[in-house]
This record gives structure tokens, C-alpha cells and sequence, in this order.
């Protein structure tokens, strides 16, 4: 009995269940604290089937089933990665045998003598020798034992010159151990952190695919129990950087799709809201399509919103009612004429762009508040001249004083009406057509002594809305502003950037379909609703309150997040402070080289796959052990084979992403 128990005990220990004799591949016969050199036989890698590059590999020097009896010394697990082929020292010598071999053939095929049943190549002894070869492996970590936890340190502590390495191939449940193993430092962390972000229950770990080293996975990966699955953290994701790496049609798309599901499971599982926004510019996440087999949409109804800049069924619409939204409106206006050059042209265009149309505070007296009501209606008034389509039955309210009113019935040569009761707009741009005439005749005078009804602003806004300059001269005026009626929607009641806050606040998966409508516009539109995101979280925390937890998907992220941006611009800063507030970022590019560098360096989760040139190769090198993966990402085009590195992770590791599964996901959701 006691040494049944005794045997129990060694066999529940970690270090011996992830050594298995059978999977044998060599010895290391050279070491250092970066790489290992092994010997290898081709017969035990058959046995193995097969070492595949870039497979990981374990090295020990103790006996599994004689651990008790292992000096302390030696109770640890090497972790390696093959990264290439080395050479022995009899190499030379066996590649001459073979060439003098070769160089006496007669046939291609052996063909048996008439005495002999077999032809022999070799001798026993020279065969022999030559099914011995070299690989050269990275050192990647060592396992121990702490307490009763398994523990992985990411270096070798020490190494001993002539102590026996044996070296063995994981497989199954101990390969599962190794790609999915989370150091307990790091794992209490990661409940830390859990915990401060609202989830004070823990999310079991998400599958995310399969173990696949190449490739050509015709052995290691031959059979269902060679499918070792891969897990990830759901915690990593939130307030963290993610980058999802590759090629067009490499899997992308199908990764952010899972990403999606992941964050929504941990929201629906932990009870905490999780936000998600998705800048969707090719509409596959908004819509659904025969590839995909349904979209983020159709798996979580009650839970999307979508947007989308034309008015569709089923979305909500992008832009902002500029006669409600004023200031934003007024702001992109201000952006885009400073986008066409047209900041500084000419005096009238430059009172136009530092005008304001703030809402002035109560304490300033009533005589601040008519003027700032004067400019805002004069402002409608040029709107609307300039293309901008009113609310339906919108009226037009500012107080005017009996004799301004007088004088402007006759200039105009008819009753327009009290403008203090509201004025239709049309009607509205004739008064202030008319208000400007009787004004050049006599100024009109203000409620008190002495004051103008018409200020300089105002006076701007008039001439530009009647095209004539102080002097009589022409300008255009209104004209300067009619490309901006493309932000506008008529139809919306409340400003689009906060509407869409508020549905991240209650934990809801946000789609902004881009996919239609004018590139630059939706480029600014995107911009101003992550700026508003970003300013809005910042302003909970400054407040000392906890900010919403927030996840935004964008792709074609070099374009967004470029190389040369400054980091106070708008997606950089998302980009580099998001976390602080809350807000975590998943970016999709082919560019790795094109997006700054002071955000990839801060990016804490990775999924490559294919990359198509060297250029990016080498960049992506600079990152964690990438660089033993550049031959495979470089050659490799399977679709959703990624390697994939996340924070709670050590290392990097090869994986073949699961297909996004629709249904599963909405049985996931209902149960």
C-alpha cells in the first residue's frame, strides 16, 4: 500500500507528467543560457512523429519513473524551441561517404543482385551514423516546482557543461500543459486586475484553437488526440492593447469575430458591462454574408447597435443633426475647412473659424445671452443657404427690439414677424437678409444706449450669408461651407458620439459600419466619436470615478495609428492612455511597420499570421521571440495559422485559430 501511494505521488507530480519516454528525440550535447544544441536520430523522431520547426521540446535529466531519488539539482524541465538544423562533428565525413555513394549508382532504384535478396547502400555501422543529426533550439524557460504549484521561469538559472539532457517531444496533455501554462504570480495578478475592472468572479480560461507548428501538418497534427488545444485569458483582452497581424484573407477578420465573442462571454459570465466598438470598414461585422455564415448583428441582437451613414433599416445614423448638435457641427465644419487649406484665406473665412458658439454662462446678463441667440440663428440661416437640410417644422428663435424689427419690415417691404415667437427658416434668412440692408443704411440700434444690434460676428456671419463683403465687394461666402452638409443628418435628435457612450456604458457591442459613404467623412466621423469616447472616460476617472470598461476593434490600422503621428492626435492617444481610462484597444493591419512604433511597443497581446515581405518580418522580429518564426510567417499562407503571444503567456506560441462558429456562439449566449 505504501508503495502504491509513494507511486501515486510521483505520478501527480508536474514535472514528471510532462516527460514521456516514448516521445524520446536525443540528447543535448552543447548549452548555454540562450540556446541548446541536441542529437538526434531519425528513428526517434519517427517514433515522436516527427520534429517539426519551430516545435517545442523538453529537456530533463532526471528519470520519470525513479524521481524521488533525483537530486534537487536536477528536479527542473527545460523548455526549448527548435529554431533550426545544426551540425555534428562527423557530418563532413558522412557527407563525402555519401557523395562517393552516389557517384557509383548506376540506376535511381535499387535493384537486387542476383545473389542477393537486398542490395545494401551502407554498412550497418556507416547507416547508423548517418541517421544521427543535429537541432538547434532556443532556450524559451525552465519548469519547477514551488510549494505545489508549477512554475515557469522565462531563463536558465544555471547549466552544467556535462550533465546528461535527455530531450523529449511533448505531446498531448503534457504540450496542453505547456502552451496554456499561467505562472501563479501571474495568475493571482491577473484576478487583481480582474477585480478592479468590476469581474470579482473569475472567467474559466476560452479556447481559441489548436496547437499547429507548420505548415505541412500531415503527423503532428494526424489524429484528434494530436489536436491539442490552446486557452486564453479572457482578462488579457480588457484595457490592453491587442494587435491582429497579416496578410489580407489570413484570418483576421475571424480572429477580432472571436475576440468579440470572448469579451461578450466575459461580460455575460462575470455580470460586468463591457462595451465593444467596432469600426467595421468593410461591413462584415455589421452584415451578414454567405463566408461568414451571420454577422456579430445577427448572433447578439438585443445586445448591437449599428450605425451606418445612410439611412438604412435596421441602423442608426452616423452623422450629427447639425441645427441640434451645434458645436460638434460647428467643429467639423471648423475641421474640414482647415483640412482644405481654407483656415487663413481671407479675413471673413478667418472671423468665421474663431467665432463661438458656446452657450455663454448665466452670470454674463441677458444682453450677452440675445447676442450669442442673434449668431447662433444667423448661423442656422447659413446652414440652410448652404444645403444643410432643416428638421422637419424647425423654427428659428432670437429677441429683436421693436424698432430693430421696424426697420427691418422696411427694408424687406413686408411683415416678417417676431422673430422672439420663432421664425420659420426660410423666413428667417429673409429677416436677416433684410436686417443687414437696414443696417448699411442706419445701424441698428442695440436694447441699450449707446449699443449696435449687429456686432462684428454677426455682421461676418450676414455678409456671408448674403456673399457680399463690407465694401460691396463679392466673396463666397456660404459657399465655403456647403462640403460639410455631407456630416449632416437631419433626422438625428442627439449627438451621435454621446448616444454612442452611453450604449458602451451599458455594456453594449456598438457597430459603426463604414463601409458606404465618402472615405474623408467617414474618416473624421470615426475620429470624432473616438475622441469623444477617450474624452469621456478621461473625464469619469478625473472625476475619481471608475470609467465604463471599453473595447474598440479598428482595421486598416496604419492609417489610423501611422508611423509618423504625433501621439496628442486623437488614435494615438486612444491608442497609448486608453488603458489608464478603461478603454482597450484591438487594431488589425498587413503594415507592422507602418504603425507607430511607441504603440507597438506598448501592445501586450499578438496574433500574426502570414506576412509577405521581409520588410515587415524584420519589425515584427524586434518584438518578443517573433524571430524564431520569421522563415514560417514569411512562407506560410493557411489561412487563421497565427502565431500568438499574450500577456499572460511566457512565450510565443504557433496555433491554428478556430473557425468563428456562429451558432455556437448564440448557444453560448442563450444558455
Amino acid at each position: 500500500m505504501l508503495n502504491q501511494t509513494a507511486g501515486q505521488l510521483l505520478q501527480d507530480n508536474p514535472l514528471v507528467q510532462l516527460i514521456q519516454a516514448q516521445n524520446f528525440v536525443g540528447w543535448i550535447y552543447s548549452i548555454d543560457y540562450d540556446r541548446a544544441l541536441v542529437m538526434t536520430n531519425d528513428l526517434w523522431k519517427a517514433e515522436a512523429l516527427g520534429v517539426p520547426h519551430n516545435c517545442f521540446l523538453i529537456a530533463a535529466t532526471f528519470d520519470p519513473s525513479r524521481f524521488n531519488e533525483t537530486h534537487e539539482d536536477d528536479r527542473e524541465v527545460i523548455v526549448l524551441r527548435v529554431v533550426g538544423s545544426c551540425k555534428l562533428p562527423q557530418d563532413d565525413d558522412l557527407v563525402r561517404t555519401k557523395i562517393d555513394h552516389f557517384q557509383q549508382q548506376e540506376d535511381i532504384f535499387q535493384v537486387p543482385s542476383a545473389s542477393d535478396t537486398v542490395r545494401r547502400d551502407f554498412d550497418d555501422i556507416t547507416r547508423s551514423q548517418m541517421q544521427f543529426g543535429g537541432l538547434e533550439c532556443r532556450v524559451l524557460g525552465t519548469f519547477f516546482v514551488r510549494g505545489d504549484a508549477l512554475c515557469l521561469g522565462s531563463d536558465l538559472e544555471s547549466f552544467s557543461t556535462a550533465t546528461r539532457l535527455r530531450v523529449y517531444r511533448p505531446r498531448a496533455s503534457a504540450l496542453e500543459t505547456i502552451v496554456n501554462h499561467i505562472d501563479p504570480a501571474r495568475r493571482e495578478a491577473a484576478l487583481a486586475e480582474a477585480r478592479a475592472l468590476g469581474i470579482e468572479n473569475p472567467v474559466a480560461p476560452l479556447r481559441v484553437g489548436t496547437v499547429r507548428y507548420t505548415s505541412t501538418d500531415r503527423l503532428h497534427r494526424g489524429g484528434q488526440a494530436e489536436m491539442v488545444p490552446v486557452f486564453i485569458q479572457p482578462s488579457d483582452f480588457l484595457a490592453r492593447r491587442t494587435a491582429v497581424l497579416g496578410m489580407t484573407r489570413t484570418g483576421k477578420s475571424n480572429m477580432v469575430k472571436q475576440t468579440v465573442s470572448v469579451v461578450k462571454r466575459v461580460a455575460d459570465q462575470s455580470g460586468v458591462n463591457i462595451g465593444q466598438l467596432i469600426y467595421d470598414i468593410n461591413g462584415e461585422y455589421a452584415n451578414a454574408n454567405q463566408q461568414d455564415r451571420g454577422s456579430i448583428a445577427d448572433i447578439y441582437p438585443d445586445d448591437t447597435v449599428r450605425y451606418r451613414m445612410l439611412q438604412t433599416e435596421g441602423f442608426l445614423e452616423l452623422q450629427n443633426n447639425f441645427y441640434v448638435q451645434v458645436n460638434e457641427g460647428f467643429g467639423l465644419i471648423q475641421r474640414d475647412l482647415r483640412e482644405r487649406g481654407r483656415g487663413s484665406t481671407v479675413d471673413y473665412v478667418t472671423a468665421f473659424m474663431n467665432m463661438s458658439l458656446d452657450e455663454p454662462d448665466a452670470e454674463l446678463g441677458e444682453g450677452e445671452r440675445h447676442r450669442w441667440q442673434r449668431r447662433q440663428a444667423a448661423y442656422f440661416c447659413l446652414l440652410f443657404k448652404a444645403g444643410y437640410e432643416p428638421p422637419r417644422n424647425l423654427r428659428v428663435q432670437f429677441s429683436a427690439n421693436e424698432r430693430v424689427r421696424n426697420a427691418v419690415n422696411a427694408a424687406a417691404g413686408e411683415d416678417l414677424g417676431n422673430p422672439g415667437t420663432g421664425l420659420p427658416i426660410a423666413v428667417a434668412v429673409r429677416w436677416f437678409e433684410a436686417a443687414r440692408e437696414a443696417n448699411q443704411q442706419n445701424s441698428l440700434p442695440g436694447s441699450s444706449a449707446g449699443s449696435r444690434w449687429i456686432d462684428d460676428t454677426l455682421q461676418n456671419l450676414l455678409d456671408m450669408l448674403v456673399q457680399s463683403g463690407r465694401n460691396g465687394n463679392f466673396i463666397s461666402g456660404w459657399r465655403i461651407i456647403t462640403d460639410g452638409a455631407r456630416f449632416h443628418s437631419p433626422r438625428r435628435a442627439r449627438e451621435v458620439g454621446g448616444e454612442i457612450y452611453e450604449h458602451l456604458q451599458a455594456g453594449r457591442i456598438v457597430i459603426l459600419d463604414l463601409s458606404v459613404g465618402d472615405p474623408t467623412i467617414r474618416s473624421q466621423i470615426s475620429k470624432e466619436i473616438a475622441s469623444h469616447v477617450f474624452n469621456a472616460s478621461m473625464a469619469v476617472f478625473v472625476r475619481g470615478e471608475q470609467p465604463p470598461n471599453i473595447l474598440v476593434y479598428i482595421e486598416e490600422a496604419h492609417n489610423l495609428i501611422g508611423k509618423g503621428m504625433d501621439l496628442t492626435e486623437t488614435w494615438p492617444r486612444l491608442a497609448k492612455e486608453g488603458a489608464k481610462y478603461r478603454i482597450g484597444l484591438v487594431y488589425a493591419t498587413q503594415e507592422v511597420s507602418s504603425v507607430h512604433p511607441n504603440i507597438l511597443a506598448n501592445t501586450e497581446n499578438w496574433f500574426v499570421t502570414h506576412l509577405n515581405n521581409d520588410r515587415e518580418i524584420r519589425e515584427l522580429a524586434h518584438f518578443y521571440d517573433f524571430g524564431d518564426f520569421s522563415r514560417s510567417l514569411l512562407r506560410a499562407q493557411d489561412v487563421g495559422f497565427a502565431r500568438v503571444k499574450m500577456l499572460s503567456g511566457p512565450f510565443v506560441v504557433p496555433v491554428q485559430i478556430d473557425r468563428f462558429d456562429p451558432e455556437a456562439a448564440r448557444a453560448q449566449t442563450a444558455g
